[in-house]
């Protein structure tokens, strides 16, 4: 490539260094676990914390309403104003009321250490040195959630994990599929990639560790907890709808087509054709693609379905991204770029809603099937004299 290595390198460290300073700035002055802001010290960690402490505390019943969680979080962080709803389902309900037996502050840092480390050791994997952390270690997606504390590291790491030893130990890696579970609208490409791969032990095992850890929830908490928590996404899906949210954090094409001024029969009609898009192009991949390329293609075509999105999800693109190596030509590079800035939604975000993140999921989609062609074509057999 014309540009060194060593200049994308410094360039990284040096937006990276900005944005760790913007962050200390605006956390300054913090008092009782609430930042100038009036959002909770850890942000949306305050949500799966609350909501863990209220599963231990008997409260279920209740967990998706606010007048029941926001006497939670005022406890731990008295100034707070800004309420942090709990929108997910009983399977990460298991793991964030083991984490609330721990104090506020303990078990955020707890799980922020954990999580990076092991997506950084995932990642790692799928990286030609160590001198290459370096991109993820600088990516925006990363770096914002030593703010927020989102489980965006762990549902990478678990997705990488799993495409690591998929053809190694494919039980093990359907099993880890299963555990996705605790977003299911990031698990949703899983069962296309593994059945038109024809990886059907894998299959089995992730339906299977899927349907149990959905019924050990259901044991626990109550199987009318799932009826609850499908009438809060109604709920859920209006932070999107009607722009909710007072950071820019959203990263769907449908959210950053609304953030643009788009009516939403527009936005939710072109999200559509560019998640379908994907979705056709990334099957392409998966019946001709080799492991890696097919990986990169189900990581961006995940982030190209769902219309409740943001930018913390994105770290699963760093993934992708990883699994395509070095850039061979200029297309691959603005895609590696791409992928890598596309938690600079957050800060680009306050000035204009641009969808970078799912530009950055397109280009690592288009890379795939390229490199799904090119391998294609080289297998081929010689055509005969």
């Amino acid at each position: 490539m014309p540009v060194k290595r060593w200049a994308f390198e410094t360039v990284a460290l040096l937006i990276a260094a900005s944005m760790i300073g913007v962050m200390l700035w605006r956390m300054s002055g913090t008092e009782n676990l609430t930042v100038p802001s009036g959002q909770p010290f850890f942000g949306d960690f305050m949500a799966f914390w609350s909501a863990g402490r209220a599963a231990l505390d008997g409260q279920v019943e209740h967990i998706h309403e606010r007048a029941m969680l926001w006497p939670y979080q005022q406890a731990v962080a008295p100034d707070v104003k800004y309420y942090a709803p709990w929108n997910s389902p009983p399977t990460f309900l298991l793991v964030v009321s083991g984490l609330a037996l721990l104090p506020y502050a303990v078990a955020a840092i707890g799980f922020l250490v954990t999580t990076a480390l092991f997506f950084g050791w995932v990642i790692r994997r799928f990286l030609p040195d160590g001198r290459a952390m370096i991109f993820p270690a600088t990516a925006p997606a990363i770096l914002y959630q030593f703010g927020t504390i989102q489980a965006g590291m762990l549902i990478a790491g678990v997705s990488g994990l799993a495409l690591h030893v998929l053809d190694k130990r494919p039980r093990l890696a359907g099993a880890l599929v299963g555990l996705l579970a605790i977003k299911p609208h990031l698990a949703i490409v899983w069962p296309v990639f593994l059945a038109l791969s024809g990886r059907w032990r894998a299959f089995v095992a992730a339906a299977i560790a899927a349907v149990s850890f959905a019924v050990l929830a259901g044991f626990v908490f109550g199987f009318e907890s799932y009826v609850r928590w499908f009438d809060s996404l109604a709920a859920s899906q209006r932070l999107i709808t009607e722009q909710q949210i007072t950071t820019p954090a959203y990263a769907s094409l449908y959210a950053n087509l609304l953030g643009l001024g788009a009516s939403h029969t527009l936005a939710i009609v072109l999200h559509a054709l560019s998640a379908v898009g994907g979705l056709i192009l990334a099957c392409v991949v998966f019946r001709k693609g080799d492991l890696a390329v097919a990986g990169a293609a189900l990581c961006a075509a995940t982030l190209l379905i769902s219309p409740y999105l943001f930018f913390y999800d994105f770290t699963l693109l760093l993934i992708g991204a990883a699994l395509l190596g070095a850039p061979r030509s200029p297309l691959e590079l603005a895609a590696a770029i791409f992928a890598w800035g596309s938690g600079l939604t957050v800060a680009i975000g306050d000035y204009i809603a641009l969808p970078i993140c799912p530009t950055a999921a397109w280009l690592v989609l288009i890379v795939a099937r390229q490199r799904a062609g090119s391998a294609a074509s080289l297998r081929a057999p010689a055509p005969q004299p």
